[in-house]
């Protein structure tokens, strides 16, 4: 995209609406603006576009480009670096519009337009997996947004079958396979958490004994996702346990408790504060779990090529939109299912909607060649508008 020759307006669609001229129903619409955002683009009678909280920056912009002509330089001084993802973001979601051919366009098909060459959606056995799982999303038309992310993120589970369920009939033959049980070696350094509001029955999670008195669900982070596959999962517990029990940094690690959750991906959770930790832990885990067949987690940044291990990073709370306890693999699956279900009335002209997606995130701060989420990119994604 040549940005310096382009000519953009902002969409006529939209009305810029301070957030103090809202009324009580309007500030319940989703999108809606929140008490420290600048207001809201409200779609004009007849418009179908969501509703959008801005920031100044993005009114002031807007109010800039309210008559068509180029990219303000103020902005694209700002902007640095950041000039093109901007943009395209801008762009296909609606907020400003690009000329091309002799009339405006903007949202999914304008994606051609602004995005750089296409995402390759990773390499290896995750990126497999994850270009997978956004095809298959764009098959399932039929489905709302909360069930097409929660496709996404499941995908790839393995189908818990008859043979399956006679032979984990119960918690206690899962953790009798797991290698969990009372008096275990590797427990003398680990203090279970019991289950509590803010911790899922389908989970066991363990604590340092040193960090014990920390509780619940560990905080935002770093996580650190050891995938085999579910018939190299005997006494694997007690391999990770051993290994993070010695390497500086780890908080804490869980596991699924039941058949459903060790049929997932992500089978074995560790929690970090510092990237630096997670990647001495996954050296050490790779040489510790060397010759377990993988089975690998979509929509993560790869440690190690076949998928046993790999990281993300979770998301922090902010406000009425981030929730506290959202997850990094959560978080992609809605924003890839929010941009998957934007191409459905669109008239693609050819680019398939998981690529368009796939671009779009890439758009919002993720890597989609790694999955490897930019530094700085959550204080962008959340303050976007």
């Amino acid at each position: 995209m040549d940005i310096e020759r382009a000519v953009f307006r902002a969409n006529p669609d939209y009305e810029l609406v301070l957030t103090d001229r809202l009324g009580a129903a309007e500030r319940a619409q989703p999108g809606s603006a929140g008490e420290d955002d600048y207001g809201v683009l409200r779609p004009r009678p007849g418009a179908e576009l969501d509703w959008r909280s801005v920031s100044c920056e993005t009114a002031l912009l807007f109010f800039s480009l309210a008559e068509p002509g180029p990219f303000p330089r103020y902005a694209a001084a700002r902007l640095g670096d950041r000039l093109e993802e901007t943009v395209a973001r801008l762009v296909t979601d609606g907020v400003l519009q690009i000329r091309h051919e002799g009339s405006y366009v903007s949202g999914p098909p304008a994606g051609p337009l602004v995005f750089r060459a296409p995402s390759a959606g990773g390499t290896g056995r995750i990126g497999e997996l994850s270009i997978a799982a956004l095809r298959c999303g764009q098959r399932l038309r039929h489905l709302a947004e909360p069930m097409l992310a929660g496709r996404l993120y499941a995908y790839g589970r393995r189908p818990l079958s008859p043979r399956l369920r006679r032979r984990f009939p119960g918690e206690e033959a899962v953790a009798s396979y797991l290698g969990i049980r009372p008096g275990a070696a590797w427990t003398a350094a680990w203090s279970e958490a019991g289950h509590s509001p803010t911790t899922s029955r389908h989970w066991r999670q363990w604590w340092l004994r040193s960090r014990s008195g920390e509780t619940g669900r560990p905080a935002s982070g770093y996580k650190l996702y050891v995938s085999p596959a579910l018939d190299a999962m005997e006494g694997v517990v007690g391999t990770v346990a051993e290994s993070l029990a010695v390497t500086p940094g780890v908080r804490a690690f869980k596991v699924g408790c039941d058949l459903p959750s060790v049929c997932r991906p992500d089978k074995v959770v560790a929690y970090f504060d510092r990237l630096d930790d997670l990647r001495r832990a996954a050296g050490t885990l790779e040489a510790a779990l060397a010759g377990r067949a993988a089975h690998g987690v979509p929509f993560t940044a790869a440690v190690t090529g076949d998928g046993l291990l790999s990281w993300g990073a979770d998301p922090p709370a902010y406000g009425r939109q981030w929730g506290a306890h959202s997850s990094w693999r959560m978080w992609v699956s809605e924003r890839l299912a929010e941009y998957l279900i934007a191409t459905r009335a669109a008239d693609m002209d050819g680019l398939e909607p998981w690529r368009f997606a796939l671009d779009r995130l890439r758009a919002g701060g993720v890597d989609t060649d790694t999955w490897i989420p930019a530094g700085g990119m959550w204080p962008r994604v959340l303050m976007s508008g």
